[in-house]
């Protein structure tokens, strides 16, 4: 004989899936990143984007401040000299930031004629690339709980 479950027991099943997805959905969640950059010499505003997505960070040029899939978080905050934080909900994972620092307010980084940044900048980990931005895996740093990463602003 089969035993089939009795209304009691599928009203409890009933009772629990909402509990679990929410217990589920909340360990999705580690906690805040807190954003802390050093160094700034102007006041301006402060762009930092955190990539999840290797193309995308390794192809973003700073041409623009809007969220475009890729970009997991971010924060914009007026800063002045000295330096700045900020913190961000994120999900445990690997990530990379890249910021820079927009002292003449146009939302773009400002370059020269051999696109060499005209204003400060920085990404994850304080590395540089040798000819434009790091790779994704130089800058990367894992997200679990509560994490705080210091950026010097070059």
């Amino acid at each position: 004989l089969h035993s089939f479950p009795t209304r009691r027991s599928s009203d409890l099943m009933l009772k629990l899936i909402p509990l679990l997805t929410l217990a589920i959905s909340a360990t999705a969640w580690s906690g805040e990143l807190t954003i802390k950059v050093t160094n700034i010499k102007h006041a301006g505003v402060l762009y930092a984007a955190v990539y999840d997505d290797k193309e995308v960070f390794e192809s973003d040029k700073g041409e623009s401040s809007q969220q475009r899939p890729g970009i997991v978080g971010g924060l914009v905050k007026k800063v002045t000299p000295g330096e700045a934080e900020g913190t961000i909900e994120l999900k445990e994972g690997t990530y990379t930031i890249a910021f820079y620092i927009d002292k003449n307010g146009n939302e773009k980084i400002d370059t020269n004629f051999l696109g060499v940044p005209k204003e400060q900048f920085g990404f994850s980990n304080d590395v540089m690339g040798r000819f434009g931005p790091p790779s994704f895996e130089a800058a990367s740093f894992d997200h679990e709980n509560e994490t705080v990463l210091t950026m010097k602003a070059k």
